[in-house]
């Protein structure tokens, strides 16, 4: 599905750009922290957030991450699926990517304590 380079991307704390559609039809872009599974990025947001009620609307969704200095990139395209229960637990492969260890815990708390956080997972259809 993905080149080794792609992999080796991906697994970096790098910062993705989601493309969900407004109403208007114009897209909506985003910069995310994800994590990829393999077979499926997630990343979190919240219910006040636009990408959220942009989702939840249409759940058709893109992403794109893009490295500069090996000019490697992935873009996926698929459909979103919005998950509102075991946010935290669910958040931890990016708390664990992006945030120094000495303060994983403490975010991984305040995010079960958000009532207003959910997770994103793209179900990717296409993988460029």
């Amino acid at each position: 599905m993905i080149s080794e380079q792609q992999a080796a991307l991906l697994a970096q704390p790098q910062i993705a750009i989601i493309g969900a559609n407004r109403a208007s039809g114009a897209p909506q872009l985003t910069a995310v922290w994800f994590a990829w599974d393999g077979k499926d990025f997630s990343f979190s947001t919240s219910k006040d957030r636009a990408k959220y009620v942009n989702i939840k609307r249409n759940p058709a969704i893109s992403l794109f991450v893009a490295d500069a200095a090996t000019l490697t990139s992935v873009a996926a395209y698929g459909r979103a699926e919005i998950i509102e229960h075991n946010v935290a637990a669910l958040s931890r492969p990016i708390i664990e990517k992006y945030v120094p260890e000495a303060k994983q815990e403490e975010l991984l708390t305040s995010i079960a304590n958000d009532p207003n956080r959910v997770i994103v997972v793209l179900h990717p259809e296409k993988i460029i």
